[in-house]
C-alpha cells in the first residue's frame, strides 16, 4: 500500500472516530445551540441604585435576607450573580444560602445548601462590580421557586437594589440562613436586594437567553404579588410548555425610559443595555418595550425623537450580533398624563414599529389590549384599573400575543 494513501486512511479513521464520540455536541453546534458545559441566564433582575431615604439608602447590619426567585427552567447546577454595581464602598456578605422555596420564607431544608465564591463561604465585592459564585448542585424545575439566603454581619451601607419586585423578600435579625420558621422573619419589602442573576449550567442543551428590556409593564407592575403572572413569565411558561430551549430573563425597571435616567427609575434603556442584557450568559436576542413612559413624561418629545432612540438600541443590538424585537407601545389613555399630543406621537411610533422593518419581528401589544372601539383605551377586561398597566389577564394575552417562531 501506498505510504501517503495508509497515513489518510488512518487520519480518516480517527476523525470518523471522534466525530461518532461527539456527535452530540457536534450536531448541537451546528443548530446553533450552546456548548453543554457553558452557562445560561435563566433569571435577572435589573439593578438600581439606592434611594436617598429607606431600606437601601440604610443598609442591613446583623441581618438575614431571604428572597424569592422563579427561573421558570429546569436544571442540576446553577450559580448567582451579586452586584454592587450602585456603591462606592466594597460590599462584603458573610454568608449566603440557596434552597428550594417551600412557600413564602419556608425552605425546603433538605436542599438548603451554602454557596461559595472561589471556595469561600464569604464574598466582597468590589464598588461597581459583579462576583458569580461557584457552581451549585440543585436541581430545579420550572414550575419550582428557589430562596436566595444572605447574612450580612457588619454594616452594609447603602446597597443596589431592585424596588417594586412583585415579589416579598423576607427579613430577620441574626443569622437565620437555614431557617424555615416563618416567623423569624417579621420584616418583608417588595425589593430584590443585590442579587441581579441566576445562571442555568446547559445540560439540556438550551439554545440560548431571550432578555425583555422595558419599564414597569415589563417590570408586571398591577399584577397579583407573589404569584410570578409579569408576561415575561407567561411567556416562559408558554415556552416551557412548547418544549422550547429558551429562557426568558426580565430586565423590566418600573418608572424606566428610553431616553432619560432618573434617581429612583434607575438608568435609561440604552445606558443599561450593556449591564443589563448584553452581559447576559448565553443571550440571542432581546425583546424591547419601552418609550411610553417618554410620551408620557415629556409630552414635547415628538416621534422622531423616540424613535431615534429606539434605533440606537436596535443597531447596539445587531453590531452585538443579536436579534432584537419590537413590542408596540399600549394605551394610556384614562392614566392621569393622557394628552392628544402623546397619543399621536404613540401612533407615529406604533406606525413605525410595525411598518419599517428595523427590527427582527414586531410583537403588536397594543392591538392585544386596546379596545377596538375606542383604541386610546385599555379593553376592560385587560385593564387593572389605572388604565396603564394590563391586569393578570392583560398580561397573560401579552405573552399569548407573542408568537414563537420568531424565535425560530
Amino acid at each position: 500500500m501506498n505510504p501517503r494513501l495508509g497515513v489518510l486512511i488512518t487520519l480518516i479513521t480517527i476523525f470518523v472516530l471522534l466525530l461518532s464520540l461527539y456527535w452530540n455536541e457536534f450536531r448541537d453546534i451546528v443548530n446553533g445551540k450552546i456548548n453543554k458545559s457553558e452557562w445560561v441566564g435563566a433569571w435577572t433582575a435589573s439593578m438600581q441604585a439606592p434611594f436617598k431615604e429607606g431600606i437601601s439608602n440604610k443598609g442591613f447590619e446583623n441581618q438575614t435576607i431571604r428572597m424569592i426567585v422563579h427561573p421558570h427552567v429546569n436544571g442540576k447546577k446553577i450559580r448567582l450573580r451579586l452586584s454592587n454595581a450602585f456603591s462606592e464602598e466594597p460590599l462584603t456578605i458573610q454568608e449566603v444560602h440557596v434552597a428550594i422555596s417551600q412557600g413564602e420564607s419556608e425552605i425546603q431544608k433538605d436542599t438548603d445548601q451554602e454557596v461559595t465564591f472561589e471556595g469561600k463561604s464569604t464574598v466582597t465585592i468590589p464598588p461597581g462590580e459583579r462576583k458569580y459564585s461557584d457552581s451549585i448542585s440543585l436541581e430545579i424545575t420550572d414550575d419550582m421557586p428557589i430562596a436566595v439566603s444572605f447574612y450580612m454581619k457588619g454594616k452594609s451601607g447603602p446597597v443596589t437594589w431592585h424596588p417594586v419586585s412583585m415579589q416579598t423578600t423576607y427579613i430577620s435579625s441574626g443569622n437565620k440562613l437555614s431557617t424555615s420558621n416563618p416567623s423569624v422573619f417579621k420584616d418583608k419589602e417588595k425589593a430584590w436586594f443585590l442579587l441581579d442573576g441566576v445562571d442555568v449550567s446547559s445540560d439540556d442543551s438550551l439554545r440560548g437567553a431571550i432578555v425583555v428590556i422595558g419599564s414597569s409593564i415589563a417590570n408586571g407592575n398591577k399584577s397579583t404579588e407573589d404569584t410570578n403572572r409579569r408576561w415575561p413569565d407567561y411567556l416562559a411558561k408558554r415556552l416551557n410548555q412548547d418544549q422550547s430551549d429558551w429562557t426568558i430573563m426580565n430586565a423590566g425597571i418600573s418608572g424606566n425610559q428610553l431616553i432619560n435616567s432618573q434617581p429612583d427609575k434607575g438608568e435609561n434603556a440604552l445606558a443599561r443595555l450593556q449591564r443589563d442584557v448584553f452581559s447576559q450568559q448565553g443571550i440571542k436576542a432581546l425583546i424591547l418595550h419601552q418609550g411610553l413612559n417618554d410620551i408620557r413624561h415629556y409630552p414635547e418629545y415628538d416621534a422622531e425623537k423616540i424613535i431615534g432612540r429606539m434605533k440606537k438600541i436596535i443597531n447596539s443590538t445587531h453590531d452585538q450580533g443579536l436579534k432584537i424585537y419590537g413590542g408596540t407601545l399600549t394605551p394610556f389613555k384614562g392614566s392621569g398624563m393622557f394628552t392628544a399630543r402623546g397619543e399621536k406621537t404613540r401612533q407615529e411610533v406604533n406606525h413605525w414599529i410595525r411598518t419599517s422593518g428595523e427590527f427582527d419581528g414586531v410583537i403588536d401589544f397594543d392591538k392585544a389590549l386596546r379596545d377596538p372601539d375606542e383604541p386610546e383605551h385599555y379593553l376592560k377586561k385587560y385593564d387593572s384599573g389605572d388604565h396603564l398597566h394590563p391586569n393578570d389577564e392583560g398580561y397573560k394575552k401579552m405573552a399569548d400575543t407573542v408568537d414563537l417562531s420568531l424565535f425560530n
